[in-house]
């Protein structure tokens, strides 16, 4: 790109890029912007070359000359403008700017970005930067000057490793819900005897502990689970379908190679860019979905999956006893005040009820009977309310400290609802809430 007469200048400036055919042919280079104004000369391209790590789309070459008289903030406001451009269309586009600043720093207007030339280019001062957003992706060279230039040429050597070769795959275990392995274990749970649990022993926190322990046995008897290995630079829309079609074109390409007929390898690639044009547009619609959903949760999920958005794994607070003695002392405190608050209101109550009563009874002067109070009636939780309350539970949700998911107590819960109601009911009986459904125990003080 030469320059225009909308530069003001009459000579020097001027930018080009140079492209290997080998690399990338003249097919898949595409002219994104030319600027040419008194601050700023761009040229921007996109290049698909022959071979590009799976985590980029393509490569977006910015090459920039920003005269020496210029207004540098004017000069990287414009630029900023024009990145802040390509990455939010081309988000999977590797990104680099290259060129003569002369005094800018682009990492004023981008501070994300990494600058790779670490050598004076021309006499002790560095003019000509490398920009891109990944750390240690090159490392410069200084080279002999072409023809009568008074810049050093500078030779960027790839230092960048791929994402599939800086991070191991990550293997989990998924378990499979068909209508046939919830069957099966709904089946298995109608079969339990709970009352064998119930007569084995007196303590809620034992009797809680065998039957979460033996629902986590039937489930992991009768649910199949399967490994599942993601790979760190997969994509978000990859799903089955994918996987399949591609393992079908490569068992084509394969017997195409030996059979010399490789109609049958055209017709799987076909089949694998059909596949790969549904799955981006259902991960479309599922986006759109979530956005025009009520609630909070589903804009933010959303946004995460936007931006690969990964959230630091959380994991459980350790603490030393003295935490515990302070959180004992700290609410011992509250509930002695209120102790004896109620008890001074209670004393205050029966002296004036007791001077009101000639013969002492609350109540007696207007003919109504002592009973038993609101607080001194025993909470009882019902077996229905209870199954209602499975019947809604969040799938989605994570499993409490009791190891039992979500999934088993909606999709069983007619099953489950009888012995949960006993437990919570004894639970509240005897005023003992069971180990199994704390993740820690504070021991008071005596």
């Amino acid at each position: 790109m030469d320059r225009m007469a909308d530069s003001g200048k009459s000579r020097g400036g001027g930018v080009c890029v140079m492209v290997n055919n080998s690399w990338c042919n003249n097919a898949n280079v595409v002219t994104l912007t030319r600027s040419c104004s008194p601050n700023l000369e761009l040229l921007a391209l996109k290049l698909r070359p022959f071979y590009l790590p799976r985590e980029f789309t393509s490569v977006i070459i910015n090459t920039v000359y920003i005269p020496p008289q210029a207004n540098m903030d004017t000069a990287l406001c414009e630029l900023h403008e024009a990145l802040t451009q390509f990455q939010t269309q081309h988000q999977d586009a590797a990104l680099i700017v290259v060129g003569d600043f002369n005094s800018a720093n682009l990492k004023r207007a981008v501070p994300n970005l990494y600058q790779h030339v670490t050598f004076p280019t021309r006499g002790n001062r560095t003019l000509d930067h490398c920009y891109t957003p990944y750390k240690d992706s090159y490392k410069a060279l200084a080279h002999p000057p072409f023809g009568k230039s008074d810049h050093a040429a500078i030779f960027l050597l790839p230092k960048y490793k791929q994402r599939l070769k800086r991070e191991a795959p990550v293997q989990r275990e998924v378990a499979r819900w068909t209508d046939q392995s919830v069957a099966a274990l709904q089946d298995a749970l109608d079969d339990a005897d709970w009352d064998m649990f119930r007569h084995s022993t007196d303590d809620v926190s034992e009797f809680t502990e065998v039957v979460v322990g033996f629902i986590g046995k039937l489930v992991d008897d009768t649910i199949p689970r399967i490994t599942i290995k993601k790979f760190s630079n997969q994509k978000p829309w990859v799903d089955r379908t994918i996987c399949e079609a591609l393992n079908s074109r490569t068992a084509a390409y394969n017997a195409g190679i030996i059979s010399g007929n490789m109609d049958e390898y055209k017709s799987a690639a076909y089949n694998v860019r059909r596949a790969v044009r549904e799955a981006k547009w259902h991960y479309g619609k599922k986006l759109e979905t979530q956005f025009q959903q009520s609630g909070s949760r589903s804009p933010w999920q959303g946004l995460w999956m936007i931006t690969d958005y990964r959230s630091p794994p959380s994991g459980l607070m350790s603490a030393d006893e003295s935490l515990a003695n302070e959180l004992n002392i700290f609410f011992a405190h509250f509930e002695a005040t209120s102790s004896s608050a109620n008890a001074n209101s209670a004393n205050a109550n029966g002296a004036s009820a007791n001077s009101a009563s000639p013969n002492g009874t609350i109540g007696a002067a207007n003919g109504t009977c002592a009973g038993p109070t609101i607080e001194q009636r025993p909470l009882i939780i019902m077996e229905s309310d209870l199954r209602r309350v499975f019947k809604r539970v969040n799938t989605r949700k994570a499993m409490g400290p009791d190891g039992i998911c979500g999934r088993v107590l909606k999709a069983c819960a007619d099953q489950l609802a009888p012995v949960f109601t006993d437990i919570f009911n004894l639970s509240l009986t005897l005023g003992i809430v069971p180990s199994s459904f704390k993740r820690s125990t504070i021991v008071p003080v005596p």
